[in-house]
Formats: structure tokens, sequence, C-alpha cells
């Protein structure tokens, strides 16, 4: 359990504890406000000692009925507050990435950019030979970043997006570790590749759109 989903949970239990608390203080204040509405609080006794004391109980009655007023307000206001902190958590958790999907997503950014990079090397006419072994390792790290399973906290529709993205890399890695150096240059081969790279590149664009990725930021990285 990630540390949102257990900060989730604490803080609704803090709401849910106010409201028990809540419930017994508004109990007790509308219980003393019945009683000091009873006519013996309403007409003072006669005699000076029977006064006293009825003065004192009556003031520790309205002391009581402030002191529970009072704190239904602030069991209120914090139920208020912890109720809509840990929804904000858990909306938070749903529409954004965690650090190991987030690594994901830009280490994936990384490698088909790389991957782009080094098919139009290919193209121009450069050495099959010495972009080869970088093919292999590409291949092979998107298979494994492929592979990762999507963290559960996030939404339906967030985690449809990204195990999609994360399909297309990891087929795509696969079908690129079985190409040989032949294969490799030739040109309807490439093409055949990048058209491959450009679907990978459409859901990428739709995983940066819903989690709110800066694309600008991760081209200055690359």
């Amino acid at each position: 359990m990630v540390l949102l989903d257990w900060f989730f949970i604490g803080l609704l239990s803090l709401a849910i504890l106010c409201f028990l608390l809540l419930l017994f203080c508004f109990f007790y204040f509308l219980a003393i406000k019945k009683e000091l509405t009873k006519k013996q609080w309403h007409k003072r006794p006669k005699t000076k000692a029977k006064r006293k004391k009825w003065l004192q109980a009556r003031k520790t009655l309205e002391r009581r009925k402030k002191r529970y007023a009072g704190n239904s307000f602030i069991l209120l206001v914090v139920m208020f507050i912890s109720t809509g902190s840990a929804f904000y958590a858990r909306y938070y958790q749903l529409t954004n990435l965690t650090s190991e999907d987030a690594k994901v997503v830009v280490q994936g950014y990384l490698l088909t950019e790389d991957l782009k990079e080094q098919m139009a090397t290919i193209k121009a006419g450069g050495s099959v030979e010495k972009v080869y072994p970088q093919f292999q390792e590409v291949s092979a790290l998107l298979v494994s970043y492929g592979n990762r399973p999507v963290s559960g906290g996030l939404s339906t529709e967030g985690a449809k997006l990204l195990t999609r993205y994360y399909v297309s890399m990891k087929n795509v890695g696969l079908n690129l570790s079985t190409l040989s150096q032949e294969q490799i240059e030739k040109h309807e081969t490439i093409d055949a590749y990048l058209k491959d790279i450009e679907r990978i590149n459409e859901r990428q664009k739709a995983v940066f759109k819903y989690f709110k990725v800066n694309e600008s930021a991760l081209k200055q990285k690359n």
C-alpha cells in the first residue's frame, strides 16, 4: 500500500471519529439546552443559601453548554477539512503518476527518441554495425519497462492508457530484439518500425495529456 493510500485512510478515519464525537457533543448540547428551559431554572429560590447553589448549578450548565457548542464547531471544521483532504488525496492518486510509473514514462520517451535517431542514422547511410549493439540495448530496456505492471491506485482510464503504452513499448522491443544486422540494413524494415514507434508516440501523447506530463521539459532532458 502506497503512502497516499495510508494518507487517505488516516484522514477518512479522522473524519469519521470527528463525526462520532460531534454527535456526542451535539447530543449533550441539546440535552443541556433542554434542561435550561425547565421552569426550575427561570425562577430563583427565595432563600440566600438556595439561591447561591441555584446560581452555581445554572452557571455550570451554561458553561457546559458553551463548551459542547464550541467543541461541536471545532469538530465540524476538522471533520470537513479531513474529509476534503482525504478525497483530494484520493483524486490526486487517481490522476497522477507514481514515482515508479513516472520513471517508466520518462525512460520510455527517451528510449523511443533515441531509437528514432538511430534509425534515421541508418537510413542516412550510417554504419549498422556501430548502431546494432545500441539497438539491442534499447530493445531490451523497452521490454523490461513494458513488462512493468501499472500501479493499482490509478483511475480506470489512466491505468488503461498507461497499460496500452507499456504494451506497445514491449511489443516493439521484442520485435526489434529478433532483427539481424542484415534485416536492419533494409529501408523497408526501418520504415515499418518507424511506423510502430509513431504508434507508441500516439499512446505516449495520450498518457502525457491525461497525466499532464511536461513534454517540453523531457525534450530538454533529451
